[in-house]
């Protein structure tokens, strides 16, 4: 990772800006010159937003898929190409612009019809789509994020206008009901505004969605429309909807026990005051979460987070997520700052255990019959990354072998 921290350091003394226009932009030029330009050739599909990406671009798959359009994905969770699905090994939303103009050369080669792009800000700031026609963009909503890569929301949100200002654009898909997007569906390019209690959302509101969380039916809602203006008739639609059965790490239930194990992607304020209620709602008994923020990342953000664990959860093991090149020690501080200074910091049983995976054997511990343990942050993310190394990792996997154990454990 020693390559990591000359990055930083190169960031110090030179503007973002600079690397992108100088590196990033010719580097991409040059890439969609030298593969001719491949993403001509497909219906490009690029979701965008703050949250709901990856549920949202994965919705928009599996409708397509189920409308028999063979379609390829590149998203956090998941990259799905010629019928197969397989986890995101990159750590990246968007991945750079060679491996996507190879991605879409495979995509023409299996005859491919629809790409579904999770397209985020960074990859926007970077060029990594530059000469991928992104022909219709979804954005679920935006908030302040990556402040640590953007320094200002305005700059946040501001990248997001290069999606609805393409040439290609042939139709965006809007959260009417955020307040952030006011703006965004006044300006003049084809659009459909979508909105909770719209037509749509009030027949969608009738099938069985099996996915826990209002959030979701916003998901299903946008991939919904996006579906209808590609002209797939709302009967398909439901039925893909309703046939899926999750998405890879998001509120993802890990193996059946007699308590409940939930891992989910949530890594900032915003997503666990999202996730961590449609949680309470369900439990029958304790919530025990395990969680470790991000390093690198704005670090006020950190006490915010232990406040809302704390309101939610009854037990919570702070641990690493990605420490990048910052202190684990320092950063579980942070949040542990955040939990004792909380309004309910008596009521709730704290740990510290730094290595992810005895604090997830801590957590299965500690279960009971009908508590649920959430493990958050790294949802169906392959790796965990140190300041000096990167080691191969997925909770869902770590978390079967861990109760496989506690299940020969407790046999013997």
């Amino acid at each position: 990772m020693y390559y990591m921290s000359i990055k930083k350091q190169i960031r110090k003394f030179i503007p973002e800006c600079v690397i992108n226009n100088l590196w990033h932009l010719p580097k991409a030029v040059l890439i969609a010159i030298l593969f001719s330009f491949p993403g001509r050739k497909l219906t490009v599909i690029g979701v965008c937003g703050t949250k709901g990406k990856t549920s949202t671009a994965y919705l928009i798959t599996k409708i397509l898929n189920y409308a028999k359009y063979k379609t390829a994905l590149f998203s956090t969770a998941a990259i799905y190409l010629d019928n197969k699905e397989t986890p995101n090994h990159l750590k990246l939303t968007t991945a750079s612009a060679l491996f996507l103009h190879k991605f879409i050369t495979k995509a023409i080669k299996t005859n491919t019809k629809y790409l579904v792009l999770e397209v985020s800000s960074h990859a926007l700031k970077q060029y990594r789509t530059w000469g991928i026609p992104i022909s219709y963009v979804v954005l679920t909503n935006l908030m302040s994020d990556h402040l640590e890569y953007h320094h200002t929301t305005a700059d946040y949100q501001d990248t997001h206008l290069v999606l609805l200002n393409n040439v290609n654009l042939k139709q965006a898909i809007l959260n009417g009901d955020d307040p952030n997007l006011d703006r965004y569906t006044k300006l003049n390019f084809p659009k459909t505004i979508y909105h909770k209690n719209d037509s749509l959302d009030q027949k969608l509101r009738t099938i069985n969605l099996p996915l826990l969380g209002e959030f979701n039916f916003y998901n299903a809602l946008a991939a919904s429309h996006l579906a209808l203006k590609l002209n797939i008739n709302f009967e398909t639609i439901t039925k893909a909807l309703e046939n899926i059965n999750n998405i890879p790490g998001r509120l993802e239930f890990v193996q059946n026990q007699p308590f409940k194990v939930i891992v989910d992607y949530a890594h900032s304020v915003e997503s666990l005051k999202t996730v961590l209620p449609v949680v309470k709602k369900v439990a029958e008994r304790k919530i025990i979460v395990v969680f470790g923020a991000c390093g690198d990342r704005d670090p006020n953000q950190r006490p915010k987070m232990g406040e809302v664990l704390s309101a939610y959860a009854d037990i919570i093991i702070i641990t690493n997520d990605d420490p990048f090149t910052e202190n684990p020690e320092n950063i579980a501080n942070m949040v542990l700052k955040g939990i004792s200074t909380s309004n309910k910091s008596n009521l709730v049983q704290v740990f510290k255990i730094l290595d992810r995976q005895v604090a997830i054997e801590k957590a299965l511990s500690l279960a009971e019959p009908n508590d649920i343990v959430l493990i958050l942050g790294k949802g169906a993310e392959q790796w965990q990354v140190f300041k000096d190394k990167k080691i191969p990792w997925d909770d869902r996997q770590i978390t079967r072998q861990l109760l496989q154990k506690l299940k020969v454990e407790s046999s013997q």
